[in-house]
């Protein structure tokens, strides 16, 4: 009996380190996709910041000064 029972030990175990090999493939890939999509939107904010509205942008920030002129010391 004792034998059985530690043969069906033995399967749960190898049951588990199935699942968990299983598990860790699909973070794996997991982890490779969003690895993946990370790099495409750094690439994507990059091209942003380079394209034509970019140079309107920092015309807006050369804006006169709107503080009150008591602050231009």
């Amino acid at each position: 009996m004792a034998h059985q029972e530690h043969d069906e030990q033995l399967r749960d175990c190898l049951t588990t380190v199935q699942s968990l090999k299983e598990e860790n493939r699909q973070l794996r890939d997991a982890a490779s996709s969003f690895g993946q999509l990370a790099e495409r939107l750094n690439e994507a904010l990059g091209q942003e910041r380079r394209g034509p509205d970019a140079d309107r942008r920092r015309q807006s920030r050369e804006a006169p000064d709107r503080r009150s002129p008591s602050h231009h010391r």
